[in-house]
């Protein structure tokens, strides 16, 4: 099985469409957090997911209470042998999947999503531009997330390879695939027609996890192929910066574009009240 969660909107808002096999599955919402926001953690934990028919499908419950209590202890998971952070709950009427990330030994630390009271672990990988996330049922990898850390006009990707007997965890996967998205990915900072080419490499006690050749041998190598064509194309644009005012203008979102206007007419609103006063002085 195959999951794809694709951002479609990124200028004052964060809306991705999410596909199962191809076929469009879900729509979601993502908080989008502006730079002179004020600070609301509910807004910012806020993640619902629709049906095609524009209905909501999950939403999203944080407990206070629950999450500072795992994560008020600094290093608890020394002598605990396992900490919880960010824990997110995604009810629909008929699932419940709580998603958080976990600390349970120096180096080594996993995403975990749960559902009826079974775990699955999430082991981040880093390899070159593109992160993987092995995903195990116990000792058994029954998938694997990849996203690419190649990003154009601020719009995420992310894409699951899952094997057809969890097919019941596909929900859950998207869970974690927004969550992730809203924790480690918003884009409420960069703007349209913007370009990020990352090239990272992990070195931790995931990496026994992860196996490079699990997709391109129980799947496909078209998100390899996908992420290759990418890199070359942002390689291309980083060469051709912008060059003009106008270009950089362009590239800016709507609400900068407004502020910026404001900036460069104050000086001439000034000059002409300062004209306008001197005009009437001289008539008095």
């Amino acid at each position: 099985m195959k999951i794809e969660v694709y951002q479609i909107e990124s200028e004052q808002k964060n809306e991705f469409e999410i596909k199962y096999d191809n076929n469009l599955k879900y729509k979601a919402k993502l908080p989008f957090v502006a730079i002179n926001d004020p600070l609301n953690l509910e807004k910012i934990r806020n993640i619902n997911i629709y049906n095609l028919n524009n209905e909501k499908v999950y939403t999203t419950d944080y407990d206070y209470i629950e999450n500072v209590k795992e994560q008020i202890i600094p290093f608890k998971f020394l002598v605990t042998g396992s900490q919880k952070f960010n824990q997110l709950v995604f009810k629909s009427d008929t699932n419940t999947f709580k998603i958080y990330y976990e600390e349970n030994d120096i180096w080594k630390n996993r995403y975990v999503i749960e559902a009826n009271d079974k775990r699955y672990y999430c082991y981040s990988v880093e390899d070159g531009y593109i992160r993987h996330l092995p995903i195990y049922d116990e000792e058994k990898q029954i998938g694997e997330i990849l996203k690419s850390n190649v990003i154009s006009d601020a719009k995420d990707e992310y894409c699951c390879y899952l094997k057809d007997e969890y097919k019941n965890l596909a929900d859950g996967v998207v869970a974690l695939l927004l969550y992730l998205d809203r924790n480690a990915y918003s884009s409420s900072y960069l703007v349209n027609k913007s370009y990020t080419l990352e090239k990272k490499y992990s070195y931790n006690k995931n990496n026994k996890y992860y196996d490079k050749d699990w997709v391109k041998n129980n799947f496909d190598e078209e998100f390899y192929k996908k992420v290759d064509t990418e890199v070359e194309i942002v390689k291309e644009k980083l060469k051709h910066p912008i060059k003009t005012n106008k270009e950089l203008h362009n590239s800016l979102d709507k609400k900068d574009k407004k502020a910026i206007n404001i900036v460069l007419l104050l000086p001439w609103i000034l000059i002409a009240i300062a004209a306008l006063v001197a005009l009437m002085i001289l008539l008095n």
